[in-house]
């Protein structure tokens, strides 16, 4: 069925990121140019085997050498955040338009090994902030995700406390206690091994603060998956 608002905007009427009125494609609405671009971004070489963090120069990975996996058991990403791939974030979480997450979560489906987890679940949004967005950018991503692996999405946690946009802050421990305690369970994850979804991992205070909460309510384990990894800006 065609939305009405379809008939004025069609989908992949233009390409998201360039503007191309000509080459888009409906799948992605990208055109080729930036569908190639996007591709580029994916994180394949040069990053860390466990948690897919672009490693330093001397081969370590500085996600891992400072702490920041525990107590999350791995750590998948589909893109390096720029160019392209930071772009579709920004249009998804800021922009209203929820077709930019198709693309993302392409990449993130093929990311984690298959068999491996028992449930998809979304790192949620506090209701003041869903209701000024309108949509929970890490769930629409766990929807996406299912389609195409099959995996059941799991609403396992609630934002029981307003946080500060991590956006907003900077250095780890800023905003590790920015989100301390700011999620509480939902439902029952006894025994689970479960993929948290979120859109990007910069620090990853917001996965850690999740899977204190999730494995303190009995998950087995706890894994996060981003659409994009972002290197920490230093001040």
């Amino acid at each position: 069925m065609i939305r009405p608002a379809e008939l004025f905007y069609p989908r992949g009427a233009e390409c998201l990121t360039c503007g191309d009125p000509l080459r888009a494609e409906a799948d992605y609405c990208l055109c080729p140019d930036c569908r190639q671009a996007l591709l580029a971004l994916r994180l394949r070489d040069g990053v860390c085997s466990r948690c897919m963090h672009p490693l330093g120069r001397r081969g370590s990975c500085p996600f891992c050498s400072a702490g920041r996996l525990q107590p999350l058991a791995e750590g998948y990403g589909a893109y390096r955040y720029t160019g392209e791939a930071a772009e579709l974030v920004k249009l998804l979480k800021y922009g209203y338009q929820d077709e930019a997450a198709d693309a993302l979560a392409a990449g993130m489906a093929q990311c984690f090994p298959p068999g491996r987890y028992d449930a998809l679940t979304p790192v949620p949004l506090h209701r003041s902030r869903q209701r000024m967005r309108g949509i929970n950018q890490a769930r629409l991503l766990c929807q996406l995700i299912s389609r195409r692996t099959g995996l059941p999405v799991l609403d396992t946690l609630t934002r029981s406390r307003k946080t500060r946009m991590q956006v907003r802050l900077r250095g780890s421990a800023i905003r590790q206690r920015n989100v301390q305690g700011a999620f509480s369970l939902a439902s029952d994850v006894q025994g689970l091994r479960l993929l948290l979804v979120d859109d990007v991992r910069t620090t990853g205070a917001t996965a850690r603060a999740c899977a204190q909460a999730l494995l303190a309510g009995g998950a087995a384990e706890v894994s996060i998956l981003t659409a994009c990894i972002a290197t920490e800006r230093r001040p």
